[in-house]
């Protein structure tokens, strides 16, 4: 039976770039925030055709992933396989060609193809394990990941989110990374919206007066270091830690709120909807990121964009980032930062900190990281 002939013009002038989006989901903060909002920023684009790979039975409480993928006009593909498995490696050559995959988009360097889909690309957000051997939850995870990053470094074009990270990607994997591979993380404009504070997080109830964190409980989050702050600081003060708890490691939160008296002051809330951790925002007196090093720190960002003043760690990837818009303070000086949290209660600085923070998360939004993927991609 004869049939029409098909114009294919405009398909030959479109990519068709492939997504591993097994990120979105709530075990991954950050890294499943950015490629939520690489989506959305590439259903705009006129020179790629999406496909996003997820697993069959994917869910996730904080993202809608019909509406991240068929919502934004892109396809959905199944790869059925954990970040984790070694046997992704095999799978994904065949995967990715009958995608039609010319350009590959790893947002997470831990799993994507080392070989097919095409130019190929990958996210290594930081080298937090490579860092310091306590921050992996054992040496045999250490150095798979570690050879893991180091083939995918080789075979993809490597992206990272900050020039912090930049560095320590040449220094340990001895890969250069350019200026134009450094795409840093967004905010979502609905942390500027306004939301309002909530009295309760399903059962719990919030108290009036909280310290914020979120993140997951590893060690580099270095969570202790607010507990003993929280010693320091008036009993009408709490700690509201949001983040699930990494059972791979060890948690010193329990026993340490114990020792020091406060553990009736600590709620934990493992996970929360994005309309909740909008309104702990907007509750929140203080944010508080004692970390001991991050690839970016995106939940930072997302306070100042809500307008909240943030205490945090003085290490290189957040004098980049935050600038002169918080306070940084050496994170083992759990008296300077009680001391930093009641100075910014009812104060200029505090004002002047929310103003500041609102003015640097204006460089630092999602159009911002889409234009600058969409620049990278075309260098590749």
């Amino acid at each position: 039976m004869p049939t029409s002939p098909i114009d294919t013009s405009t398909r030959r002038r479109r990519e068709h770039l492939a997504v591993d989006g097994r990120v979105l989901s709530d075990e991954y903060h950050g890294i499943g925030r950015m490629a939520e909002m690489l989506l959305r920023g590439l259903a705009g684009t006129t020179e790629f055709d999406v496909t996003v790979f997820v697993r069959q039975d994917q869910s996730s409480r904080r993202f809608a992933l019909d509406d991240l993928i068929e919502g934004q006009g892109h396809r959905r593909a199944v790869f059925d396989l954990p970040l984790t498995s070694s046997w992704q490696w095999v799978r994904w050559p065949g995967a990715l060609r009958r995608a039609g995959a010319t350009v590959t988009l790893s947002p997470y360097s831990l799993g994507g193809p080392v070989v097919g889909g095409g130019r190929k690309c990958t996210f290594v957000h930081d080298c937090i394990m490579e860092t310091d051997a306590r921050f992996a939850p054992d040496r045999r995870t250490r150095s798979l990941y570690m050879l893991q990053t180091a083939l995918m470094a080789r075979t993809n074009r490597v992206f990272t989110r900050s020039a912090a990270s930049a560095r320590d990607i040449e220094r340990f994997y001895r890969v250069p990374v350019e200026p134009w591979q450094v795409v840093p993380g967004g905010v979502d404009e609905d942390f500027a919206a306004g939301a309002e504070p909530v009295p309760r997080i399903g059962a719990q109830v919030l108290p009036a007066t909280y310290v914020l964190q979120v993140g997951a409980r590893r060690p580099h989050k270095n969570v202790a270091a607010l507990v003993r702050m929280l010693a320091h600081l008036p009993a009408e003060y709490h700690l509201v830690l949001v983040g699930t708890i990494d059972g791979r490691f060890p948690d010193p939160v329990p026993r340490l709120a114990e020792e020091l008296g406060v553990t009736g002051r600590i709620v934990h809330l493992p996970r929360v909807s994005e309309a909740e951790l909008h309104s702990l925002y907007a509750g929140a007196s203080v944010f508080a990121y004692p970390s001991l090093i991050e690839g970016l720190g995106l939940p930072l960002l997302e306070a100042m964009a809500a307008g909240l003043p943030v205490v945090a760690s003085d290490i290189p990837v957040f004098r980049e980032i935050a600038a002169d818009a918080a306070v940084l303070i050496p994170h083992e000086e759990p008296r300077e930062w009680a001391e930093a949290v009641l100075s910014l209660r009812s104060s200029p600085l505090r004002a002047e900190l929310i103003a500041a923070g609102r003015a640097q998360v204006k460089k630092n939004t999602w159009d911002v990281t889409v234009a600058r993927l969409l620049t990278a991609l075309r260098q590749m």
